[in-house]
C-alpha cells in the first residue's frame, strides 16, 4: 500500500505542500478530482452547482485533459481547497459519478480523506516525478503520473452543453412568472404589442441582433425581445403554442433558458463566467444567442399610439393628414373599478342656465368664492377645489390628472397611466380637458372666471348731488360789557329784579 493513515494531531508528513486544517484534516492548496470521461465532469458540475455556488471556486478551477504513460486519457478537475467542508462536498459528489478525489499543492497529490481515514492519507514513499509527467496522483495501490494535453475553460463548456427538456416544466408557478422574456419574430411584433397592451401586462420591448449571427447570411438575423412581468399562465401557454414566439425564463443576471428546458449546470451559481457585457439566450437544439448587454428595452406604452377625435370648445377643427399607425388602441369610457374619486367639476347644459342663476342665491359665500365658471357651446363648466357636489345640476366630473376631467364613476379604458393619456390628448398645463362620452373637448383655464364675479349682473348706479349745509357768516355782532353782580353764576337778573336791589348795588 502506497498510503498511510493520518493520525490526529500529526504534524510531519511525507507529501510536500500539505498541512492539517483547524479540523485536523490533511489539505493542500488544491483538490483534484479524476474522471474517466467528460460526462462525469459535467455530472459533477451539475450536482455541485445545485448544492453550492461555483463562483467561489472559479478563480482556481481548471478542467484539464490528461494522459498517462500508457496513453490512456482521462479528465481532471482542479479546484481550490478553500476549506475541508467544500472538499468534503466535492469528494462526495465525485464518488457518486465514479470519480476520485486527491489533495496537494504542486506536483504530488494524495488521496483525500474517506470513512476509513477521517483525517486523510499521507504518501509513504515520495519519489521524483516520472519523465514527461507534470504531476503524480498517489492512490491506494500505486502512484500514477499524468501529462496535461489541454485545458477546457469552464465558460466554453457552459456554452457547448445542450439544454435538456424537463417534463412538466412548461407549467410555471407564480414566482416563476414574475419576469419572462419573449423572442418574437418581427412580423408578429405589432400584434404582440397590442395583445399585451389590451391585457394590461407590464412589458418592455427592444430590437436585438445576436453577435454570433451567421457570416454566410447577407442580412443580420434580428428579432424583437420583450420583457414581461406578472404574466398570467393562460397567456404563457398561448405564447408557447404560437409559432414565431419563444418564451425564456431568466436564470442568471446575463442568461435565460427556454421555458420547459434547463441547462445541465445551474447558471445562477456560475454567473462570474458569463460576460458582463453580453446577455445569452439558450434555445433548444444547441443554439445560444449572444446579445449586447445590458439589454436596452423600451416600454410598450411609448410605442402604442392612441387615435382620438379631440374637439375644442367654440374653435374650428383643422384636419391634419397623417400616416396610419397599425399599433393603435381606441379609447372609451367604462365603469370605474376602484373607489370613487373626489368631485372637482360639473358640466351643466345650457338649458339649465336659469336654474343655476336661481341656485346662486342659496349658495354659501365659500362656494361662491371657491368655484370658477366658463360658458361654452358644450355647456357651462363649473370647477372648484371642494364643495362642487352641492350643485345638483348637470354631470359631475372627477379629476384623473390635474386639468383632465371625466364623468364621476367612469374611467378611461384601456386604463393607461394618466401621463400617457395626457400626452396622447395634447393636454398640458393651462388647458382644461373634459373627456365625456359624446366627444372630449378642451378649453383654456384662463377662460374660467370666479363664480361670484360672474353671478353679479352689472348695475347702473346714478351719481347723487351733494348739498353744502354749512351756516352763512354773521356780520352784525355787537360787544357789550355789563356788570354781572355778586352772584354771576345765578344768571343775569331780569330788569324787574334790578329795581328791588338796595341802593348802591347793581
Amino acid at each position: 500500500m502506497a498510503l498511510e493513515h493520518v493520525a490526529q494531531g500529526q504534524a510531519r508528513f511525507m507529501t510536500p505542500g500539505v498541512a492539517p486544517d483547524p479540523r485536523g484534516v490533511l489539505l493542500g492548496r488544491f483538490a483534484v478530482m479524476l474522471f474517466p470521461t467528460l460526462e462525469g465532469v459535467v455530472s459533477w458540475l451539475r450536482m455541485y452547482s445545485s448544492e453550492a455556488s461555483l463562483d467561489e471556486l472559479v478563480s482556481g478551477l481548471a478542467i484539464q485533459r490528461v494522459r498517462t504513460a500508457l496513453a490512456s486519457r482521462e479528465l481532471v478537475v482542479r479546484i481550490p481547497a478553500v476549506s475541508s467542508y467544500a472538499c468534503d462536498r466535492a469528494a462526495r459528489l465525485a464518488r457518486l459519478v465514479g470519480g476520485s478525489t486527491f489533495t496537494g499543492t504542486a506536483k504530488h497529490f494524495v488521496k483525500y480523506r474517506d470513512d476509513r481515514s477521517p483525517y486523510g492519507y499521507d504518501a509513504i514513499d515520495i519519489g521524483a516525478v516520472p519523465a514527461g509527467a507534470e504531476f503524480v496522483l498517489h492512490g491506494d495501490e500505486l502512484a500514477q503520473g499524468y501529462t496535461v494535453e489541454g485545458e477546457l475553460p469552464l465558460d466554453k463548456l457552459v456554452f457547448r452543453l445542450s439544454v435538456r427538456k424537463v417534463p412538466g416544466a412548461r407549467r410555471l408557478a407564480v414566482e416563476d412568472r414574475a419576469e419572462l422574456l419573449l423572442a418574437v419574430e418581427r412580423g408578429l411584433g405589432d400584434g404582440v404589442i397590442r395583445y399585451l397592451w389590451r391585457n394590461r401586462i407590464d412589458a418592455e420591448v427592444g430590437l436585438v441582433t445576436p453577435k454570433n449571427a451567421s457570416a454566410f447570411s447577407s442580412e443580420q438575423r434580428s428579432y424583437l425581445l420583450f420583457r414581461v412581468r406578472q404574466i398570467p399562465e393562460r397567456v404563457v401557454q398561448l405564447f408557447l403554442g404560437t409559432p414565431g414566439i419563444s418564451v425564456f425564463r431568466p436564470v442568471a443576471a446575463g442568461a435565460a433558458v427556454a421555458v420547459g428546458w434547463a441547462h445541465p449546470i445551474d447558471l445562477s451559481s456560475c454567473g462570474s463566467v458569463l460576460p458582463a457585457d453580453t446577455f445569452h439566450l439558450f434555445w433548444p437544439g444547441d443554439r445560444v444567442d449572444a446579445l449586447a448587454g445590458p439589454l436596452a428595452l423600451s416600454r410598450i406604452a411609448d410605442l402604442t399610439r392612441i387615435d382620438l377625435d379631440l374637439e375644442r370648445a367654440a374653435e374650428p377643427q383643422l384636419a391634419v393628414a397623417r400616416a396610419a399607425d397599425p399599433v393603435t388602441v381606441p379609447l372609451r369610457l367604462a365603469q370605474a373599478l376602484g373607489p370613487p374619486r373626489r368631485v372637482t367639476g360639473a358640466l351643466i347644459p345650457l338649458a339649465q342656465a336659469a336654474w343655476l342663476k336661481r341656485l346662486v342665491f342659496v349658495l354659501p359665500p365659500s362656494a361662491l368664492r371657491g368655484h370658477r365658471i366658463a360658458v361654452t357651446d358644450r355647456g357651462i363648466i363649473v370647477v372648484g377645489s371642494e364643495g362642487i357636489d352641492v350643485i345638483p345640476l348637470g354631470q359631475l366630473l372627477c379629476e384623473l390628472t390635474p386639468g383632465l376631467l371625466v364623468p364621476l364613476g367612469m374611467d378611461v379604458v384601456p386604463r393607461v397611466s394618466p401621463e400617457v393619456l395626457a400626452r396622447s390628448l395634447g393636454h398640458t398645463s393651462g388647458v382644461l380637458t373634459v373627456f365625456i362620452a359624446e366627444a372630449p373637448f378642451q378649453l383654456a383655464e384662463s377662460a374660467l372666471a370666479p363664480l361670484e364675479r360672474r353671478a353679479i349682473a352689472k348695475i347702473e348706479v346714478e351719481r347723487a348731488e351733494v348739498t353744502d349745509l354749512s351756516a352763512e357768516a354773521f356780520t352784525g355782532a355787537e360787544l357789550v360789557n355789563d356788570p354781572v353782580g355778586r352772584f354771576a353764576l345765578w344768571g343775569f337778573p331780569e330788569a324787574s329784579d334790578q329795581k328791588l336791589l338796595p341802593s348802591g348795588e347793581t
